[in-house]
């Protein structure tokens, strides 16, 4: 289904250009020596959150991405992490998200997955999955999560993290992204949504997902940025 972008749908586009700058500014919560390479955080309340590797709790390995509320108690309030892949290597295949989430005292958490392209020359959002219907809440051991798209032969990027809605903190490891066969089935409608604006392709765009297993610190929030453009 394709219609033109209301305006509750109008943030959804501002995600892309959060992530490059706070990836520019070293971190959306300036506290980039404590962030995991290749992520940062965005959304409406990013002052109310804290995105930041932790060492002390993992599903495997030695560390996994936190999200934290920072005492705020509104479900109002919400923030993603997020990390910009280049669709190219995707286009044309059933691609599914797997991660592993553990929380504490949650409102509301979850993976999610956009795919944004090119329609008749306009930017659209060609898939979101924002695990609507699948969220964690209260307080959970580790449990995986899945997220199932497809990417359309005009995708040029896929946003993929998580994301926390209220209080709370939300632990996130072990995430891959990889293909899976046409039988697999989606994990929601796709539902496009077209823009009246000119696609511009961001800078800062990963080839492929990385640090998938959180277990990199970011140490230059510059350099991380180049090495994406590489």
């Amino acid at each position: 289904m394709t219609r033109a972008v209301p305006d509750a749908r109008t943030r959804l586009r501002g995600l892309a250009a959060a992530a490059l700058a706070a990836l520019a500014a070293g971190g959306g919560s300036g506290l980039s020596a404590q962030m995991p390479d290749a992520w940062v955080l965005v959304g409406p309340d990013e002052a109310d959150y804290r995105l930041r590797l932790d060492r002390e709790v993992a599903h495997s390995g030695a560390a996994s991405m936190r999200l934290e509320a920072r005492g705020n108690r509104r479900r109002s309030q919400w923030v993603a992490s997020v990390q910009m892949v280049d669709a190219t290597a995707y286009r044309g295949q059933r691609m599914r998200l797997r991660g592993y989430l553990r929380a504490d005292d949650v409102d509301s958490g979850g993976l999610w997955v956009r795919v944004d392209g090119i329609l008749e020359g306009k930017y659209a959002m060609l898939a979101l999955d924002n695990s609507e219907d699948r969220r964690v809440e209260g307080t959970r051991d580790w449990e995986p999560r899945d997220i199932v798209v497809d990417v359309p032969p005009e995708g040029v990027t896929i946003l993929l993290g998580a994301m926390i809605t209220g209080d709370g903190e939300l632990w996130v490891d072990d995430l891959t992204f990889a293909p899976v066969p046409a039988d697999v089935l989606l994990t929601t409608e796709p539902e496009i949504v077209v823009t009246d604006q000119p696609y511009e392709r961001p800078l800062g765009v990963f080839a492929t997902p990385t640090n998938m297993d959180f277990e990199r610190e970011m140490e230059d929030a510059m350099e991380s940025n180049r090495e994406s453009n590489r």
